[in-house]
């Protein structure tokens, strides 16, 4: 809930805040930050000279990880504190909810809870400014070999890689339709903790490959910077 007494607006690319916000909490526990992955705020609001404007008091974060126990203590620690600041803005703890799997498909339609992140500008700068196109084969391959760099990293061995080759995104037609009509692109410009520009996307998509692949994104995100809070992401109901 936000504190009505604190800001009611807050910057619409407000990643970095969250992950500034979370810092203090996450230091307070014992775990790896790069293990968190969390949502935008969400609530009742009006868009404005760039900024979300919150009508009401109510406002939702959604936090995940694979490791259970270091998202157990992060809960508990932050609802142990007076409020989240959340730049200007400040949160008051007031309920809390657990978020079932979904079952998992090998089919499987999403949409994106904060924004997804292709380039990592610390790691490819060349590449941190450039759009792709949400339907072109690239915008698929580069998630996909993204996701089994993670998958390996993260234990996966190589043979259970290899079953993971079928792997394809689309997103949806009709948000496609209606941005190429609006004249609208298809990406904007976000900025990583370090303050480098890079370029995020905000698509419903619909992803078809093995259920070890949905599982793995869906606790730890799509994309790079996943615990900066990028690329996390909702089935589509």
């Amino acid at each position: 809930m936000r504190d009505n007494t604190s800001a009611n607006a807050l910057p619409l690319h407000h990643q970095r805040l969250l992950f500034d916000g979370l810092a203090n909490s996450i230091s307070d526990v014992e775990g790896n930050r790069n293990e968190l992955i969390f949502s935008s705020l969400k609530g009742t609001s009006r868009i404005q000279n760039g900024f979300m404007k919150f009508l009401s008091s109510k406002v939702t974060l959604v936090l995940s990880s694979h490791n259970e126990e270091f998202l157990k203590a992060l809960v508990a620690r932050i609802f142990e504190k007076a409020f989240l600041p959340v730049g200007k803005m400040n949160i008051l703890p007031k309920g809390q909810e657990v978020i079932p799997d979904p079952d998992f498909q090998t089919k499987m339609r999403y949409l994106c809870i904060s924004p997804l992140i292709l380039f990592d500008p610390a790691k490819d700068s060349a590449r941190a400014g450039e759009s792709l196109d949400p339907s072109s084969h690239e915008f698929s391959d580069v998630l996909y070999n993204q996701t089994m760099d993670r998958m390996e990293k993260s234990g996966f061995n190589e043979a259970q890689i290899n079953q993971f080759a079928e792997f394809d995104l689309q997103p949806d037609q009709d948000y496609i339709a209606k941005i190429q009509n609006s004249n609208k692109k298809f990406a904007r410009v976000y900025r990583n903790s370090h303050d480098q520009n890079m370029m995020g996307y905000l698509i419903p998509f619909t992803m078809h490959a093995h259920v070890d692949v949905h599982k793995f994104i869906w606790q730890r995100g799509l994309g790079v910077l996943n615990h900066e809070g990028y690329g996390m992401i909702d089935t589509v109901k």
